[in-house]
């Protein structure tokens, strides 16, 4: 017997008790559904923590830090020496130092740290300069500041801050620790061109070239950034194959991608359970089925009917059983979460919050899905089957 043809009995068997072969699949929409909503959940909140950590571009960098040792300091040989690995595609140092604000003629400051950095530092750490706009060179006299620095001041407001001259006299240290003493030459005027709405960090920016003019031959960090994400380990492995610490969004992000594999492993395993309990439905409804066609099995195996032609066509009863309840249950799970992501986003919005996607249902899980429905569904169906094919069509004839 041809496969097409198995197909065909299968499906008219099927159609022969509809309500039974609807109660059926719909067992198996359940468990699909809810392995696809639950698992769809642990995608969902997976992709927003990696979003609230890095963007894609974060994922390409690694910032190295000075080692212990003396030739372990970042200098400018240091930093070119990086530039000339193959796979970097860019090098940005930063200089700190601790620093004062204060405003020309009044007494008081703000403490904070401020970086000297390169105008593309921004977008390697994805910065965002919520009011004003980034430097505009490299030895400008400018900078940005988070508000959290200027809260002293009490400069909070982005309209009197942004284009105002202040005073930041930069605190050097000495080997021991110790503040060294101060000179004219450490306080720079800077007119201030962005803002960040951070009021808890204090920290501000100045290009990189204007804090070099103090001592700048030593870095205190350096941001190198990779063409691809997929080049980060190798590169990381020949920075600290030369003594020197390195850290990354990565590391951070391969964290949150192993903790999320325990919570989706959770959630599916609740599905699981709805699966499990649908298989035992498919395997009820075959034995049931069995039972009612035993004369017509005597017949088709006194006509000529192979047991393997009557095992296939029972298995694919249950097989056709478990696709259609796979398609339905994938659809009917991404459709409920599509409907929660609305009504979430919906409520946040509405009370002034942002919108973020809780649900999300990559199209290869989705096939893997099904592909597993159909399989289960399948398998359920194998002992039957075997049953059926082994039938003697004298009893079976005989059977009432």
């Amino acid at each position: 017997m041809k496969w097409i043809d198995i197909i065909r009995m299968a499906l008219g068997n099927l159609r022969r008790n509809k309500m039974r072969t609807f109660l059926t699949v719909a067992g198996v929409v359940v468990g699909i559904g809810a392995i696809v909503f639950l698992v769809s959940l642990g995608f969902g909140l997976q992709a927003l923590m990696v979003r609230k950590v890095a963007n894609l571009e974060a994922l390409t960098v690694i910032t190295v830090r000075p080692g212990n040792k003396e030739e372990t300091t970042i200098k400018n040989e240091t930093v070119d020496k990086f530039k000339s690995f193959g796979d970097v595609s860019e090098v940005s140092p930063v200089l700190s130092y601790p620093a004062q604000i204060s405003e020309t003629g009044k007494d008081a400051s703000s403490e904070t740290v401020m970086y000297g950095v390169t105008p593309k530092y921004f977008a390697l750490e994805d910065i965002k300069i919520d009011y004003g706009k980034n430097m505009s060179g490299d030895d400008a006299k400018e900078a940005v500041i988070s508000a959290a620095s200027l809260k002293s001041l009490n400069l909070t407001n982005p309209d009197e801050v942004l284009g105002k001259e202040l005073n930041f006299k930069i605190i050097q240290l000495d080997e021991t620790g110790n503040m060294k003493k101060s000179k004219e030459s450490d306080t720079l005027k800077l007119k201030v061109v962005g803002m960040t709405k951070e009021d808890k960090v204090k920290y501000g920016y100045v290009p990189l070239s204007v804090l070099k003019t103090l001592d700048g031959e030593v870095y205190s960090s350096v941001k190198v950034k990779v063409a691809q994400r997929t080049q980060v380990g190798a590169t990381r492995k020949a920075i600290e194959s030369m003594g020197f610490p390195t850290t990354s969004v990565k590391d951070t992000v391969d964290q949150i991608d192993q903790a999320f594999v325990i919570i989706k492993s959770i959630l599916g395993g609740f599905g699981m359970i709805a699966l499990f309990v649908a298989a035992i439905g498919i395997f009820n409804t075959m034995t049931i089925s069995l039972l009612e066609r035993t004369h017509e099995i005597g017949i088709m195996k006194a006509i000529g009917g192979r047991n393997k032609d009557i095992a296939r066509m029972f298995t694919m009863e249950a097989a056709l059983i478990g696709l259609m309840g796979g398609l339905v249950g994938v659809t009917a799970g991404w459709v409920f979460g599509q409907g929660m992501n609305g009504l979430v986003n919906y409520l946040a919005t509405s009370v002034g919050g942002q919108a973020n996607d809780m649900f999300e249902t990559p199209w290869n899980f989705a096939v893997i899905v099904i592909v597993f429905a159909f399989l289960v569904s399948t398998f359920a169906g194998i002992w039957p089957a075997k049953r059926a094919s082994k039938l003697n069509p004298l009893e079976a004839l005989r059977y009432e």
